[in-house]
């Protein structure tokens, strides 16, 4: 919120800017420099380190009788194995500080009270409507759509997946965070060192979304050119979509109807009946 950042950057410069400066000598920076944890690591680690000394010799032994180790020396196998744990491990903590990270900042700037105190947010302080803002959505929204008509028929397995489950959920209400959650799921269900990172994976989904809201009958129709790859992985991905798709309960009729074409354009026949599975 600009109109905040002003006060906050207003209060500074009054109160606490005087004492910064009046604190903030030479000999302090350079203190403050030298310690931060970024060089000092490197300083702790370095030649100047008196009780560094013995490790100069002993990397070059190391480094003279080197050998590489079999594929089955089961160290190998720990390495990787812990490999792939501390992945996930920071994996899911990127997640999660990401979304305690949201909600704290939607809950402090989302609030009525503080917007109210800030004075924005009122109806009667909104800026009036100028045309200048309307022909510059109007260029974004034109660029846009002209870099999405490129994209119909590009992607893969995981393109047609996304694009295919969308489609399937969207007679029900449109993409809610439960509909997100599930898609998260499926890209956890990849290995760790071949699933996509959570920012590629939102823009994926993201623009699967666009594409189908520019144009559902064309982005559907493309699922074929997405799946040019072998009949076990076409089934593979379509079991992927009848299992996220009715995991929030029974389809209503026009997303069973959905369902079925989109089993079509992968290649297989339609199941009977997916009454009450979830």
């Amino acid at each position: 919120m600009d109109r905040l950042s002003e006060i906050n950057l207003g209060l500074y410069r009054i109160f606490a800017e005087p004492w910064v400066r009046a604190s903030a000598t030479e000999p302090t920076a350079e203190g403050l420099r030298v310690l931060h944890p970024n060089r000092l690591r490197f300083e702790l680690f370095s030649d100047r380190n008196p009780f560094m000394s013995a490790i100069k010799p002993m990397a070059e032994e190391v480094r003279a009788n080197r050998k590489p180790v079999s594929a089955d020396n089961p160290l190998l196998a720990m390495e990787k194995q812990a490999s792939s744990w501390i992945t996930s491990a920071l994996e899911s903590w990127g997640e999660m500080r990401d979304s305690m990270t949201e909600a704290f900042f939607l809950t402090t700037y989302g609030s009525a009270l503080l917007q109210a105190m800030v004075g924005v947010g009122a109806p009667g302080d909104q800026p009036p409507h100028r045309i200048e803002r309307d022909l510059v959505h109007e260029a974004a929204a034109a660029e846009l759509r002209l870099g999405l008509d490129q994209k119909f028929e590009e992607g893969g397995i995981e393109e047609a997946i996304l694009r295919a489950l969308i489609y399937v959920r969207r007679p029900e209400g449109g993409f809610d965070e439960r509909g997100y959650r599930m898609l998260k799921a499926l890209r956890e269900t990849r290995k760790s060192n071949e699933r996509l990172s959570l920012p590629q994976f939102r823009e994926m989904l993201n623009e699967q979304l666009q594409l189908l809201l520019l144009d559902e009958e064309r982005a559907i129709a493309a699922l074929p050119k997405l799946l040019q790859t072998d009949a076990a992985e076409t089934s593979a991905a379509l079991d992927a979509v009848r299992q996220l798709a009715g995991a929030r309960g029974p389809l209503n009729a026009e997303s069973e109807r959905r369902l079925a074409r989109v089993e079509k354009l992968f290649g297989a026949k339609p199941t009977k009946s997916r009454k009450g599975n979830g």
